[in-house]
């Protein structure tokens, strides 16, 4: 008989004692944390992304579209092609539409770029026919003169078609006196693909840069 009424608070009393010791817990483990001070919030640094996303042209989201940003060394004069091209009406007048890229003027004054190919030896004869002051330079490692750079009015500059973000628009009247809006084509060193180009860089620079450092470059070709 005495081994039966021990058996009772065996299984009883054990349920009854785990319960009370987690509210125990409960209570225990809220009163501590309402003693902690407040942990102050940690301040996150701002990203310096203007230079990359102010600049981008918006191309990357195209297949066959190039994104733009920053590039250096000067570029070769303009070559013939054998793709159709349309030139400004003239007698070697530069060409504003070929295979690699479309130079196009606006009723309202800006022009439009869209970039698809590497061979972009024309777009700074094009862009400066319509009144762009621009500077297409490649990306090179014998150049060791930084460019200065005046990008506080890149956004009213410069922007992305709303309606085609394929195309990057450009104000020609909002480039500062003596500015230079630059486009920089990735460096060719370690490129697999030459013939391809999936980035350029564009910047405001005052006076006309005549090479861009590698090192200076954020964008790299694939």
């Amino acid at each position: 008989m005495k081994a039966e009424h021990s058996i009772a608070p065996l299984v009883h009393e054990p349920l009854g004692f785990v319960a009370h010791f987690q509210q125990q817990l409960a209570e225990e483990l809220t009163a501590r944390a309402a003693a902690l001070p407040p942990v102050a919030a940690v301040p996150v640094r701002p990203r310096h992304t203007r230079r990359i996303a102010v600049t981008a042209l918006g191309l990357a989201a195209a297949a066959t579209a190039v994104a733009l940003i920053p590039h250096s060394a000067p570029t070769t004069a303009p070559q013939a092609g054998t793709d159709p091209s349309t030139h400004v009406p003239g007698s070697g007048a530069p060409v504003l539409s070929n295979a690699a890229y479309t130079v196009v003027p606006r009723k309202d004054g800006t022009v439009s770029i869209q970039v698809t190919g590497a061979e972009v030896s024309g777009l700074q004869a094009a862009l400066r026919s319509l009144g762009v002051p621009a500077v297409v330079l490649r990306a090179s490692e014998s150049c060791h003169t930084k460019v200065r750079t005046d990008n506080a009015n890149l956004e009213t500059v410069s922007s992305q078609d709303p309606k085609n973000g394929r195309l990057m628009v450009i104000r020609p009247s909002a480039i500062p006196h003596g500015d230079s809006l630059v486009l920089v084509q990735p460096s060719l060193k370690g490129v697999l693909h030459p013939e391809k180009m999936y980035s350029m860089e564009v910047m405001l620079s005052p006076g006309e840069p005549s090479c861009f450092p590698v090192s200076q470059s954020g964008i790299g070709e694939g």
